[in-house]
């Protein structure tokens, strides 16, 4: 027969979990408690920063707190990365990332996460790479006059890169292998920087996003010779595709997306998601898409999601194809 103060301690074991509970439901209910900030993977400045201040922003009305966005750059994003993953309490860092999250699975030999750990809050814009040189520096005005000098000049010509798993460094190591190049990467911290040298002639080549490609176009040094998406833009109509002038894998579109740690309890997940969804949803949103010239995910959740697996899956067979070596 139990004693009372056993009988104290049964009923004080069979209260507990239930009590554990009842405090993640109310936690989950009175998210967020407390200012939610948003890593960005690069420096500040340029059209995905300011749209990832933008999305921020927004985001913060659907909470009811403020999100803030902390730029956080180094080893091509995988700082910021690792750093979102890490960070306690769950649920108040989340990541806006663009293609790194999957390149530097494979750019460096052990990138410390993997894809599963984190869930996709909201997709937002997807845009094609662009090729464009600085004319003054570069007397070029086609892909294939480009790939002459090119070869003309081995090691003469050097291309802006963000991280070795950017799509303008991905792009720039698949021509070099298809038309037999030499080209010298410059790493920057950022698109904005790197189009800025590009600008200052400190680089010749840069592979910058369409929405920065068509700035840079407004000055008469500045000039596109392909797109690399599936059709030509209506943003640059005259610039062909690179299959157009024959070289068909060339293809390549960035996109950007709101992620959190899939460690995250799934209430808060839920509800962050359905914040994402009502903000991609604002017009506001789709006119801020227009004006850096990317097209809104029209998909769901989940076909991102696997959309980044193939991505994944496709992006290591290229590494090895191209022979590009990892990072420690």
């Amino acid at each position: 027969m139990l004693t009372a103060s056993a009988l104290r301690m049964l009923a004080l074991a069979i209260a507990f979990p239930a009590t554990m509970f009842a405090c993640f439901d109310c936690s989950a209910q009175s998210y967020p408690s407390r200012p939610v900030r948003m890593v960005y993977l690069y420096a500040p400045g340029g059209n995905t920063d300011a749209l990832a201040r933008f999305t921020a922003q927004k985001l913060g009305d659907q909470l009811g707190q403020q999100v803030i966005v902390e730029n956080k750059p180094g080893a091509g994003g995988l700082l910021g990365i690792r750093d979102t993953l890490r960070s306690r309490p769950l649920g108040y860092s989340l990541l806006y990332t663009t293609p790194a999250l999957v390149g530097n699975l494979h750019t460096y030999r052990d990138p410390q996460y993997k894809l599963e750990d984190f869930t996709v809050l909201g997709p937002l814009g997807l845009a094609p790479f662009v090729l464009i040189v600085n004319s003054n520096v570069l007397p070029v005005k086609t892909v294939q006059e480009f790939i002459a000098y090119a070869k003309a000049n081995p090691g003469k010509l050097n291309y802006g890169s963000i991280s070795p798993s950017a799509g303008g460094s991905i792009l720039s190591e698949r021509l070099k292998v298809a038309a037999g190049l030499e080209l010298v990467g410059i790493p920057f911290k950022g698109g904005e920087a790197a189009s800025v040298a590009l600008l200052a002639g400190q680089i010749q080549v840069y592979y910058a996003v369409l929405g920065v490609a068509r700035v840079r176009l407004k000055n008469q040094q500045i000039r596109a010779l392909a797109v690399a998406g599936e059709f030509r833009t209506n943003a640059i109509p005259d610039t062909p595709t690179f299959k157009e002038v024959g070289y068909p894998n060339m293809i390549f579109t960035s996109w950007n997306a709101v992620v959190a740690p899939s460690a995250v309890p799934q209430p808060i997940l839920t509800q962050l998601q359905g914040a994402m969804a009502k903000v991609t949803a604002l017009p506001e949103m789709v006119g801020q898409l227009e004006k850096i010239d990317a097209e809104p995910w029209k998909g769901t959740l989940e076909e991102f999601s696997a959309k980044l697996k193939q991505e994944s899956t496709a992006m290591a067979e290229e590494y090895k194809r191209l022979n590009i070596p990892t990072l420690d």
